[in-house]
Order: structure tokens, then sequence, then C-alpha cells
């Protein structure tokens, strides 16, 4: 698998490639996008071929690319880095474990890195790393973490893990083509570690030119207690200058960023025009009028931050979502829903956004909202001042470009109060994009260190902060303590909603961690009571403003 990634991602980066670009099937997922981009641009002529034939003819007769040697089972645990080294020497891991090496294809390749040579007694993750940031770091353009295979017992032990797994290296081809940093350390974000003292070093490097906040790709699962304690990064060192781009395991990258990334609202808006930004038209002509004999009601599609979700999951839903509205006249696909969707595939598979966004215009009233927390999954109220400007403008521009005024918004349990005084505050100026956020706790059933007043707070009408509410699913078995709220059965759920006083605005958070589903939703929509409406984002937040101005 390596080696084909790592090929692949060597082939596709060059900017003209007579003998066309590589797609790897991996799972059915990749079969459905292989058809989208086939239909988008029928002129690619698919040639099939096995991952034997493609490492012996392509790579090593046609291309002839250098190699790295490594054994599997004595470098285990330091393939991540060794995949950094792919990128930055143009070269294919080949494992000596299976002879891959001697195959007659590879016999005269250059040798460019010896894994054994370098690192000839035990090596860890934690020598590994060290080496290479220190003699290729200088090389690289961005940070990707992939973990080797560690998997700690239990929540009790987080640890002493043991490395037992294989790697999800599907991440490989993206990390090779645009050369990207790529490491593991299983304590590094735990302090008084040597592993964090690294971690700090890379992380605050000086001149390094990777963008601040640093975004993380891959996925950080190091630590598990009753949930990933530092998946978010902006936890992990004092500086709390790092965010996530979750894509563990997400191959075929470097093929479809191979499109321009969209960087124009005008791209998508096309989708829309017969839900939000005839929304907007309305609300630009005063044709919404704050009723408060009805309580207002979003719901969002949560993990969207995540994009391995966005290639498979919520491509499911989404495609359950237009089957259902285009086979029943149920009048649940009156309702809008609000997909939270991850910025960064404007540039990563600008194909997958289109897709989306399509699919939005064929179902009907659905839109789109920023994911947690806007551009990386990360705790903005923790970041530093010049961390979290660069991290606002920078939410502000995918705003724009994904035409989404409101963003999940997710802090440490004990994190909201610095985030109303330090960054929330900062949306008032009137040229930023974001004026919703609809908060959602981490842990999710830990309380907050502020106290909510209703179901939204108000920034001088200009911003609005929904208080966190959760629905994860139906059943309770199993979910952690205090959590029981969140898992209500449909009939529970809607009487909750049916509860709220007259004239109220608030959202409920959907994902599906807890066995969420369209079905269970729409059986809750049909317990709904006459007076409660569901709207858009940006219906809700204007709502909220003409209530905010209908108290005083």
């Amino acid at each position: 698998k390596i080696a084909v990634l790592a090929c692949q991602g060597l082939i596709n980066r060059k900017e003209t490639n007579v003998d066309g670009l590589v797609f790897t099937i991996k799972e059915s997922w990749d079969v459905k996008w292989m058809r989208t981009a086939l239909e988008n641009d029928p002129s690619m002529e698919p040639v099939s071929m096995t991952s034997k034939d493609f490492l012996q003819t392509t790579c090593a007769l046609k291309e002839n690319f250098p190699i790295i040697l490594y054994s599997k089972e004595k470098h285990h645990e330091i393939i991540p880095q060794l995949i950094t080294l792919a990128g930055v020497l143009d070269a294919v891991p080949l494992d000596t474990d299976t002879a891959m090496h001697e195959m007659q294809s590879w016999q005269n390749h250059e040798v460019v890195f010896n894994a054994s040579s370098v690192f000839q007694e035990e090596v860890s993750e934690l020598i590994a790393t060290q080496y290479i940031f220190e003699n290729y770091g200088s090389m690289t353009t961005g940070v990707s973490m992939m973990n080797p295979g560690w998997r700690q017992p239990d929540d009790l032990h987080p640890l002493a893990p043991e490395l037992e797994r294989e790697p999800d290296v599907g991440l490989t081809d993206y990390i090779v083509k645009n050369r990207i940093f790529n490491f593991f350390l299983y304590p590094g974000c735990v302090p008084l570690t040597p592993e964090h003292d690294l971690m700090t070093r890379i992380m605050t490097y000086p001149t390094m030119a990777w963008k601040k906040p640093v975004e993380v790709f891959g996925y950080n699962d190091a630590v598990h207690f009753f949930g990933s304690v530092f998946e978010a990064e902006t936890n992990c060192i004092s500086a709390h200058n790092m965010g996530q781009v979750a894509s563990s395991g997400v191959n075929n990258f470097s093929f479809f960023n191979r499109k321009p990334a969209i960087t124009n609202p005008a791209e998508l808006e096309q989708y829309l025009s017969g839900s939000l930004l005839q929304t907007r038209k309305d609300i630009a002509e005063g044709n919404l009028v704050y009723n408060s004999s009805k309580t207002y009601m979003t719901f969002v599609v949560g993990d969207g931050d995540n994009i391995a979700f966005m290639k498979g999951g919520r491509r499911g839903w989404m495609e359950e979502r237009v089957a259902f509205c285009q086979e029943s006249d149920s009048g649940y696909c009156d309702i809008p829903l609000a997909f939270s969707m991850s910025p960064h595939l404007t540039y990563l598979a600008p194909e997958w956004l289109h897709w989306y966004y399509k699919q939005a215009n064929i179902s009907g009233p659905d839109v789109f909202v920023l994911p947690p927390s806007g551009h990386l999954y990360a705790y903005p109220g923790m970041m530093p001042d010049d961390q979290q400007n660069s991290f606002l403008e920078s939410t502000n521009q995918d705003c724009d470009k994904l035409l989404a005024r409101a963003s999940v918004h997710w802090e440490w349990f004990y994190g909201w109060r610095k985030a109303f005084e330090t960054y929330f505050p900062k949306y008032e100026e009137a040229e930023y994009c974001v004026n919703a956020f609809f908060a959602t706790n981490v842990p999710y059933n830990f309380p907050t260190d502020v106290a909510w007043d209703g179901h939204y707070t108000s920034l001088n009408d200009k911003v609005f902060v929904f208080k966190p509410r959760e629905w994860r699913g139906t059943n309770p078995e199993g979910a952690p303590p205090f959590s029981d709220q969140n898992y209500l059965p449909e009939a529970d759920m809607a009487a909750e909603i049916n509860g709220y006083e007259p004239g109220s605005v608030a959202h409920l958070y959907l994902t599906s961690d807890g066995g969420m589903n369209l079905p269970s939703l729409y059986t809750m929509f049909g317990m709904l009571q006459e007076h409660v409406k569901i709207v858009n984002h940006e219906e809700l937040t204007e709502m909220a403003r003409q209530r905010s101005s209908f108290m005083k």
C-alpha cells in the first residue's frame, strides 16, 4: 500500500503528465467518487491495473523513481516518518521483509535512504521524528499525524499503548505529493515527556514556513480517555497554535486537487438560488418577520470537519436525503437541513464540494455551515491573540467561499468564558462574514464554565452564539455518564422542542457518533407541533436578531 500510494503521489505531482493521473481504489466510496470525476470530465479514459503491475511497470520501469528501503517488522513504529522521506526525497518506500527491492524491475534503482543503515540500533518514533525534522523538516510544506498502529487497552490506561495495528496510510499520496512532514508521537501532547518537548520544539520552530495556526492533517487519536483528549490539537502544547484537518486514511487527494481551488463564492452559489439566496433576499426585503408565538429551530448535521466522513458516511447521508426527497411527499423535504462542510475541500477536492452543493440543490432547501470550529477543528478561545486573528481571517475567507455565515464551534469545557472574552467579540466588526456560532461542548457531557441565558447569547445584536444542544442518537446504552439527555428517543426529543417557551430561537446539533440517522430525524419531525418552524441558519440568525429587539 505504501509503495503504491507514494508512487501515486509522485506521479500526480507532475505539472504535465502525458501518461495520465493515478487513482487508487481502497474502498467502495472510491468507486463512487471516481464515477463523479468521470461524469465531470468524460474525456478521461480509465485504465485498470493491479497494484503489482502498477509498481513493476509504471513506477519501476517507466518512472524509474529512486527507492527507500525499510523493514516493516523492524520499522513499524516509524512508518509515518518514512512516508515524509518519500515526499522530500521523491522516492518509493520498499519493504525488505517482502523482498520487494529484489524484484527485477527495481534492481538498478538508486537507494536514497536505507532505514536499517541510518537507524542501526533500535529505533523509536521519538528518535526518527527528531532525525527527520532536523535533516529534512525545512523541505516540507505542512504537517500530518499518522498513527503507526498504537492501541491502548482501554480508557483507564491511556498511556499504556501497544503497537498491534496496521497504520492507515491512505493519506500517503497527498503527503508525498505535497512534501508534508508526517509523523506521530503517542505521548507528544503529554507534559513532562521527551516527546512533548520535541512536539513543542517542532510546532514553535521560528523558521518553519508552515501556516499558523499549524494545520495538522491526518488525526491525533493518542491518549483516549472516554474520547480522544488531544484530537483538536489546540490543547497539545502551551503555545495553543495547532488545529486539525481531520483526514486520516483518505486517499486520492493527489488526484482530486489537480483541479483549481474554489476561490470565488460564485462557483457554489449557483446551487443555492432557491434556498439560501432566497432567504438572503427575503431578509433584505423585510419579508421574514419574527412571530413570538413560534419556536424557530435549525438542525445542523455535524462532523463535517472530518473529511473521512465527507468521503464516506456523509455522502451516504446526502444520497439518502436526495433519494428520500425524490420519492416522498411527506413534506420533510420542505424542511432545511444545515450540513456542516470542511472548508479544506475547496482545494483538496473541489469536485466533492460541487457534488455536495449540487445534491443540496436537488433535495431543495438544504444549506451548508462551517464545521467545528470554522477553519480548523480547534479550540480558538485557547489561542493567543495573533493566532486567533489569523484563524479568524481564514474562517472569514472560508465563510465567503462556502456561503456559510454560521459555524459550529467547539471549546474545551473550561474555555468558553475566554472565547466570549477574546474571540467571539472580534466578529462584531462589519466586514466579517460569520455572524452565528452553534456551540458544542467538549466533552459534551461536562458542564461549561459559563451560564447560558436562554438558547443563545447576543453580542450587540451582531453576533449570536447558540447554546450547546446535541442529539447523538436514540439509545443511551453504553453512553458516557451524565449524557442521557443527548440520547433521547424521538418522542422525548420532540417533546423537549415542543415545550420550549413560545418565541424561542434555538438549534439542535446532530452527530452520528451515537447512532443518529436520518430516519430517526424524520420520525422526530413528524412529532413536532405546528408552532415549531424549522428554518435555515440565516433565517434563524435573523429571528434571533429580531427577537432581541422585540424583547428590549
